[in-house]
């Protein structure tokens, strides 16, 4: 058989119909994967396909199908490293079953969510993936826009809302790990750096450190615990606070790796040494935390993973196949690196 001109040149469902001696019924129902069509038709089809180079006209498929083989991603900061391994594994779960993305991120406004949301909407996707911190704060223009039946699913959000899959990572039992590793190490007195207290991770966190001292018997010094933002600064100003208590700790668990840093270097400016003094664990596992001296010891976020479970269980349910569970926990785990030590008896 002679090759026709390529898709690109006009190559239409009537050439191959023509070339296939079948009707246009007929190539749509084997483009479509109709079950009603002969085995022996469906090859013929398939193969003047491939030989007139015919590529179905997307826009056309989506009418037929209803579905755009598209996915909305709506984060809030691509900067952050967490956020950005997230959307990552997103993108290739999603390509590897053949839908493209569409990535929104609000740059930390939350403001502007609901107009991304609306403009997702309006071009038709298939689902939409939200990737944002979860705080007790809701707003309800967001929640309004989301009762319209797409399938929605979220990474570490916690909506109020109903048939909304959640995938997050389980925070109280990474901060149990994290506290354990220090009370193991002989450390009785452990203070603790949160985030944020309106962020469900962090009152998770939080929860998982008092669940720890209370299986080990030891007392909650809430002198010892102090809050912070998510950041260098706010883990240095939040150690100074810290210390200026005058109580006596010799471990901290810093509910992030930034955190940590900005809480040693304070630490390091009063004339501690780390571990020697006071050992730390600390949450994400990010790049610098390996490479920072001491090397952190610090509790794995499976960040891709996240992602890749995230987009599967949309694109799952986008096909009609809605997963029996709302909540999807993953499991950290903890990275032992040089920032603890054995506590020095006294």
């Amino acid at each position: 058989m002679k090759r026709r001109k390529n898709a690109a040149q006009g190559v239409t469902m009537a050439d191959v119909a023509r070339e296939a001696k079948v009707s246009l019924i007929t190539v749509s129902r084997v483009l479509n994967n109709h079950e009603y069509v002969a085995d022996q038709t469906r090859e013929t089809v398939l193969r003047v396909v491939q030989q007139l180079g015919y590529e179905p006209n997307a826009i056309a498929r989506s009418l037929v199908l209803k579905q755009t083989r598209t996915i909305g991603l709506v984060t809030t900061d691509l900067s952050d490293y967490f956020f950005a391994q997230t959307i990552s594994g997103a993108e290739i779960e999603a390509r590897s079953r053949g839908y493209f993305s569409l990535v929104a991120s609000v740059e930390g406004n939350l403001e502007t969510e609901p107009q991304y949301v609306k403009l997702l909407t309006e071009r038709h996707v298939d689902g939409l993936f939200f990737l944002r911190p979860s705080t007790t704060l809701f707003d309800d223009r967001l929640v309004n826009l989301l009762r319209d039946r797409i399938p929605i699913v979220t990474v570490g959000y916690h909506l109020p809302i109903d048939n909304v899959m959640v995938v997050d990572v389980d925070n109280v039992d990474g901060a149990q790990q994290a506290v354990n590793h220090l009370i193991q190490h002989g450390h009785e007195h452990i203070a603790m750096i949160t985030g944020p207290l309106t962020y469900q991770a962090a009152q998770d966190r939080q929860r998982g450190y008092e669940l720890s001292l209370a299986a080990a018997r030891l007392p909650y010094e809430a002198g010892l615990v102090v809050e912070s933002d998510w950041n260098y600064e706010g883990g240095y100003a939040a150690m100074e606070r810290l210390l200026a208590r005058r109580l006596p700790f010799t471990a901290l668990f810093a509910q992030s790796d930034e955190i940590a840093i900005g809480g040693l270097q304070a630490l390091r400016e009063a004339g501690y040494e780390i571990p020697t003094d006071v050992s730390v664990v600390s949450y994400n596992d990010l790049p610098v935390a390996r490479y920072f001296n001491p090397s952190l010891t610090t509790i794995r976020q499976p960040m891709r993973e996240l992602g890749q479970l995230a987009a599967g269980l949309l694109i799952d349910a986008i096909q009609g196949a809605f997963p029996e569970k709302q909540l999807h926990l993953l499991r950290t785990e903890l990275i032992q690196r040089t920032s603890v030590t054995r506590r020095r008896k006294s």
